[in-house]
């Protein structure tokens, strides 16, 4: 085995090894495509599978639509109308326990979309007085087709020790979209 192999078995032997702290989650991020019922303009916070949500303000005009990929791998997300908005989100709920010790809170992505789009990654710190966000320092910009990115959000650990429970937030940027987020898989690094 050449330099090369051995280096690049070790990353990815590094990067299965930091999925570990967060399975349970990642075993639904990947059932999305499989336990999602399609649903058509929901109210804001639906719950698409236990602990995953959609979201967006109430009573703004949003017209939307989610459910499986045509293929069965992964979720779709359609945007046809972000009204009056100011955002619109996918997210997770996350064990704050299992971000201790890490430097960084990682995502794997593979997505497509049918089009340009774009998302940023966030890290909502519930805290005893209200809550937190950390946003990744990288935009997930989609041109159409399927790509795959790394995104990283640095952890404080004084701000981790006061999260009482934590959320991974998807918010999408634009007036539509169609997106299909194929592979979301959580890292501690």
């Amino acid at each position: 085995m050449d330099a090369t192999q051995t280096v690049l078995t070790k990353i990815a032997e590094a990067f299965e090894a930091s999925a570990k702290p967060f399975a349970g989650q990642n075993v639904r991020l990947a059932a999305l495509g499989r336990d999602v019922a399609p649903v058509e303009t929901p109210e804001p916070r639906h719950e698409l599978a236990p602990g995953i949500w959609l979201d967006f303000k109430a009573e703004s005009g949003v017209v939307t639509a989610a459910g499986p990929a045509e293929t069965g791998e992964g979720l779709r997300l359609q945007l046809s109308d972000r009204g009056d908005s100011p955002w619109y989100s996918l997210s997770y709920d996350l064990d704050p326990e299992a971000l201790q010790g890490a430097r960084f809170l990682g995502h794997f992505l593979r997505c497509d979309s049918d089009g340009p789009a774009r998302f940023r990654v966030c890290l909502r710190h519930m805290l005893d007085e209200g809550f937190r966000d950390v946003f990744a320092r990288d935009l997930v910009v989609l041109t159409g087709g399927e790509q795959e990115d790394l995104v990283f959000i640095r952890l404080d650990p004084e701000l981790t020790e006061q999260t009482r429970a934590a959320e991974v937030l998807f918010f999408f940027e634009g007036r539509s979209f169609d997106v299909t987020l194929r592979a979301i898989e959580a890292l501690k690094i």
